[in-house]
């Protein structure tokens, strides 16, 4: 069955291989190749979010144009207190284009989920360009993209060693 299935995405044209490269400390680890169906034509951040899992941590959209220039805050308890030992927030600052610029979690240490705080930078085409974690300014995440707009191509950095590339193949 699995075998149909391939057969099928390959024939259409909507399967993609890419090719995960990953590094320990720097240095090369193991090499690993991934065929994934396409149900939609976009390869974007969020595709890797949910193929590849990272980035992990992404808002549910980067462009809101409820927020032009403002800065939200929402509370995970909505009838709790607005305060961080009892209730947790997640904030997102958008500039003047309706985009996001930061995102921050402030964390629950009783429930493993620690803080994150990234900021979001943008290459001229308005696409995500980098993802950095400001916390540790030096993990982060690199997006490249092809003619056609995908993204065709991530690193992800820990601790400013570069950690994982994935590239699309074909």
């Amino acid at each position: 069955m699995t075998f149909v299935l391939f057969s099928s995405y390959a024939q259409t044209g909507k399967a993609k291989i890419f090719k995960r490269t990953e590094y320990i400390n720097g240095n090369f680890y193991r090499q690993l190749f991934d065929t994934i169906g396409l149900s939609n034509d976009r390869i974007d951040v969020y595709f890797y979010k949910n193929h590849f899992y990272i980035p992990y941590y992404l808002p549910d959209k980067f462009v809101d144009k409820r927020y032009k220039s403002k800065k939200i805050s929402v509370w995970a308890n909505l009838k709790g207190k607005n305060d961080h030992k009892e209730n947790w927030e997640t904030t997102y600052t958008y500039d003047g284009l309706n985009r996001v610029t930061s995102f921050t979690y402030s964390g629950c240490f009783i429930c493993s989920s620690f803080p994150y705080n990234y900021t979001v930078t943008y290459n001229p085409k308005g696409q995500v360009d980098k993802i950095i974690n400001t916390i540790n300014e030096k993990d982060g995440f690199k997006f490249y993209y092809n003619n056609e707009g995908d993204a065709d191509k991530l690193e992800k950095y820990l601790f400013g060693k570069l950690e994982t590339i994935i590239t699309l193949i074909n």
